[in-house]
């Protein structure tokens, strides 16, 4: 049996084993604040306005005048028929029609809204951003 022993093949195994420990986690808190704001703006507008003059005239003429441009005005003639001893056609008066431009500052309140996000984390000291 010595002879045995002398051939005997020893086996060996590996084994594996999995180990298994805690991490500590990072807790974070986000939390958003919608702000409001109240801006100004302003604008310069534009607009046209008429100034109307009545021109007393009380002459005489033989046609009716043409709307005319003088200039910055418009003069439009007012005419009337007089009944006297020969009809004549009598310029009243005139319309004088003047453009002019005005500019106004406009201020306009909006209200603006943003959002702030923060991101919070439990295990940092309060205030402190992860």
């Amino acid at each position: 049996m010595s002879d045995e022993q002398d051939r005997r093949i020893p086996v060996v195994e590996e084994r594996a084993r999995i180990e298994k420990r805690v991490v500590e986690r990072k807790v974070v808190r986000i939390r958003s604040t919608t702000k409001e704001s109240e801006q100004i703006f302003r604008e310069i507008l534009r607009c046209e306005e008429v100034d109307v003059r009545h021109v007393p005239v009380n002459r005489e003429i033989e046609a009716v005048p043409h709307v005319r441009d003088d200039g910055e005005v418009i003069v439009i003639p007012i005419v009337e028929e007089r009944a006297v001893l020969v009809k004549q056609l009598i310029l009243v008066e005139e319309l004088h029609v003047q453009r002019k431009v005005v500019q106004r500052n406009v201020e306009v309140p909006v209200r603006l809204r943003s959002t702030e996000v923060f991101v919070e984390s439990e295990n940092s000291p309060s205030g402190e951003q992860p």
